[in-house]
């Protein structure tokens, strides 16, 4: 190849890292550049370029490498990058996967609640005598006030929440290597048990206000994350539905590699919201009120992070 065509067709590439030298600040795809521009500077030598190019490239890559590799107090640390723009972006990305389940989710459970509210015997439909009177005796206050627990029972359902959230994202996830249908089936399964127990329990006057008290606190961050973790499923499901021109397992390897950053931020937020289920949405010396607004607070950041954050740079 004469140099030069070689010029012409490798331009764009030394000019968008000169730009990123200018700007000192990488973008994420920096380092795929930088080893183009190796191969080049590479090719360049070997193919007998003129001095003044294999310099020029020479420069350029001792350059971009500084920036890379160099002052590492100045780059962004990874998790930092993560939480601040790379998590929300990727929410954003998949927003019709994401209100998919949101609304499957929510016309279960409207569903279920409307009609255990208009007939109330339905909730044996869903549920057994024995399963709904144990709800009641949980949020009811009596001999052992409700929320009144001990430091050691905190830390104890500390543990079983985490389980429990977690685990039920990661089968929510993984439903969807079943072409996506094992995501839509836990996820209307846990809208139909939401809509259930927050019905029968609303039509209670003794167990309506510990209830929504209760689970205002951390539904934003478990709600969320079961959203989010039941759209990566659906995600590997359309993977396995369109491969196009892939093999199904090869669709599905590109299809994870972009989307369990998803499931792992919905594990995240699963994971807080155990922490706030276990030592703050059970405490009785708080008033419901002040629940309510904390809730109401968390609701908002949630919406406000997935919404806003990450916009603010290229």
């Amino acid at each position: 190849m004469k140099q030069k065509l070689f010029e012409a067709r490798h331009r764009a590439l030394w000019a968008s890292i000169e730009q990123s030298l200018a700007a000192k600040s990488p973008a994420s795809d920096f380092p795929e550049r930088y080893r183009t521009l190796c191969h080049t500077l590479a090719l360049a030598r070997q193919r007998g370029y003129s001095p003044s190019l294999i310099e020029r490239l020479n420069q350029l890559a001792l350059a971009a490498h500084r920036l890379l590799y160099g002052a590492p107090g100045q780059r962004e640390l990874v998790l930092t990058r993560w939480l601040r723009r790379d998590f929300p972006r990727l929410v954003r990305a998949e927003w019709r996967l994401v209100l998919l389940s949101l609304g499957l989710f929510l016309l279960t459970a409207g569903l279920v609640a409307l009609a255990v509210w208009l007939q109330r015997d339905y909730a044996y439909s869903f549920a057994n005598p024995y399963e709904l009177a144990g709800y009641e005796t949980m949020y009811t206050d009596g001999q052992e006030r409700f929320g009144q627990r001990t430091a050691d029972s905190d830390i104890m359902m500390f543990g079983f929440y985490i389980w429990n959230n977690v685990s039920i994202c990661f089968r929510v996830f993984a439903g969807g290597v079943l072409f996506g249908i094992g995501s839509l089936f836990f996820l209307a399964f846990n809208g139909v048990h939401f809509g259930l127990i927050a019905t029968w329990l609303t039509l209670n006057p003794a167990t309506r206000e510990n209830f929504w008290s209760f689970v205002i606190g951390h539904a934003a961050l478990e709600l969320t994350g079961l959203i989010l973790a039941a759209a990566a499923g659906l995600k590997l499901g359309a993977a396995l539905l369109r491969p196009g021109r892939l093999t199904r397992r090869a669709s599905l390897r590109q299809a994870a590699d972009h989307i369990v950053p998803m499931l792992i931020g919905a594990a995240v937020m699963t994971f807080l919201a155990a922490f706030i289920e276990a030592f703050w949405s059970a405490r009785a010396d708080v008033p419901p009120l002040g629940k309510y607004i904390a809730g109401g607070l968390l609701w908002s950041a949630v919406l406000y992070y997935f919404l806003l954050a990450g916009r603010g740079r290229a």
